[in-house]
C-alpha cells in the first residue's frame, strides 16, 4: 500500500471496512477518500420534452395567481403594474396579496406556509423519455425513464419529471442548472465539506469495498481560480448522523453500492436542512486522474425539498422559482413512495449528479 493511499485512512472507513471483509488487519485494506465538490439534481433536459413548452416565467404566474384568486382582468392588470412599479406602497401590498394568496375557511393565509390552500396552478411536469437516475423498484413502467447513456429502462427520477419543466431547474450532465448552480455556489464555501471514503483490498482493481459517507469538521478549500483543491486533510466530523457505512464494488472503473440502505447527511436550509435517501443507490466513474464523477439517489422525502424552496419565500419564488405552492403540487402528484395512510406518498424518487475530488480523511481529533 503506498504512502499516499495509507494516508487517506478514515478510523471510521477502516473499521467498517475491517467487518465488512473479516481483515485481520488494516495493512489488508487500501482506502482513498474524497469531498464532494458538485451536487445538484440529475437533470436531462432536451427540446421538446415539456409539451407546449417550460412554464412560464415568474411574471405570467403571478398573473395567473391573481387571476385564481378571482380578481378581474382589470385588477390583474393594475396589482402587476404596481408589483413591478415605483410606488413602494402599492408594491408591498401587491408583493403581500401574492405571499399572502392561500385561503382557509375563506381568509388569507400564506401560501408557503400554507400551500394546500393554494389554488394548484396546474404546472407541467416533464413528458420526455429520457433521465439519468437508477431502477429503484426493479420494474419498468409507464412513469418510469430510460437512461440516455445505457438506454436501461426504469430509471426512476421522478423529482426530475416534478421540476424538469421549470427554466431554473433544467440542464444536462455537462450544462449546470441555474437553480443549483446558485444554491451550491451559495453554499459550498460555508457548509462542511460532504466526504466519501472507499476501502478494499486493491483499489485499483474490480471487487469488494466499501464505500462510508461523513460530514467533515472543516468547509472546503479552494484555490486561486475557485476549484476545490485536492490532497487537502479533512478530519471527520465524529457526529454519527451523517455517518453511514455501504457495501459497495469497483466494477470496469466504476464505484458502485450493491446494498442500498438509508443516508442522512446534513446540509443547509438553502437547499434542505438535511439530505436523506432510503433504497440509496451511487455509481460512480473513476476518472483519470482519481477524481468521481456520478450519481446518488433513492427515495427522498418531497417535505425536505419543499421546505426548502419555502422558506425562501416570496425572494426565492421571484427571483429563481416561478410557483412554489406549484412545485408542492408537482412533487405531490408526482411522489412515488412510502405512502401514508391516506396513500398519499412522502417520498419521492430523486437522483442528484456529484463530482468529486481525492483527499485525505483523519479522525476529528487527530491534529492537522
Amino acid at each position: 500500500m503506498s504512502i499516499q493511499h495509507a494516508a487517506r485512512l478514515s478510523g471510521f472507513a477502516l473499521a467498517a471496512a475491517i467487518t465488512a471483509f473479516g481483515a485481520t488487519s488494516a495493512q489488508a485494506l487500501e482506502t482513498k477518500s474524497y469531498a464532494i465538490e458538485w451536487f445538484s439534481l440529475g437533470s436531462y433536459s432536451q427540446d421538446g420534452d415539456c409539451i407546449g413548452g417550460v412554464n412560464p416565467p415568474t411574471r405570467d404566474q403571478y398573473t395567473k395567481s391573481f387571476e385564481l384568486l378571482g380578481y378581474t382582468p382589470q385588477e390583474v392588470k393594475k396589482l402587476m403594474d404596481d408589483y413591478a412599479g415605483e410606488d413602494d406602497l402599492a408594491a408591498a401590498n401587491a408583493r403581500n396579496t401574492l405571499r399572502m394568496r392561500g385561503r382557509i375557511n375563506g381568509e388569507p393565509v400564506n401560501a408557503f406556509v400554507h400551500p394546500w390552500a393554494v389554488t394548484d396552478p396546474k404546472l407541467k411536469g416533464v413528458s420526455g423519455p429520457f433521465s439519468f437516475g437508477f431502477n429503484l423498484d426493479g420494474k419498468a413502467g409507464s412513469s418510469s425513464f430510460v437512461e440516455p447513456r445505457t438506454k436501461e429502462k426504469g430509471i426512476d427520477n421522478q423529482l426530475f419529471r416534478a421540476l424538469g419543466c421549470i427554466e431554473q431547474f433544467r440542464g444536462t450532465f455537462n450544462f449546470r442548472p441555474t437553480f443549483w448552480d446558485f444554491i451550491w455556489g451559495s453554499m459550498k464555501e460555508t457548509i462542511p465539506a460532504w466526504l466519501m471514503t472507499v476501502s478494499g483490498e486493491d483499489l485499483d482493481k474490480d471487487g469488494p469495498v466499501t464505500i462510508t459517507f461523513d460530514r467533515a469538521v472543516e468547509q472546503l478549500v479552494f484555490g486561486p481560480g475557485g476549484d476545490v483543491v485536492a490532497d487537502t486533510t479533512y478530519r471527520a466530523d465524529p457526529d454519527p448522523r451523517s455517518h453511514h457505512v455501504f457495501k459497495g464494488e469497483i466494477k470496469d472503473k466504476h464505484l458502485v453500492i450493491t446494498e442500498h440502505g438509508n443516508l442522512q447527511l446534513l446540509l443547509d436550509t438553502l437547499s434542505f436542512t438535511e439530505f436523506r435517501l432510503s433504497n440509496t443507490h451511487l455509481t460512480m466513474a473513476i476518472e483519470p486522474g482519481g477524481r468521481l464523477n456520478g450519481f446518488i439517489g433513492g427515495y427522498q422525502p418531497w417535505g425536505d425539498i419543499y421546505f426548502g424552496l419555502a422558506q425562501g419565500g416570496l425572494a426565492y419564488e421571484g427571483m429563481i422559482i416561478n410557483d412554489i405552492p406549484g412545485v408542492y403540487y408537482l412533487m405531490k402528484r408526482y411522489a412515488d413512495a412510502q405512502p401514508d395512510k391516506s396513500g398519499q406518498n412522502q417520498a419521492i424518487s430523486a437522483a442528484y449528479h456529484i463530482e468529486a475530488v481525492p483527499v485525505f480523511v483523519v479522525p476529528a481529533d487527530q491534529a492537522q
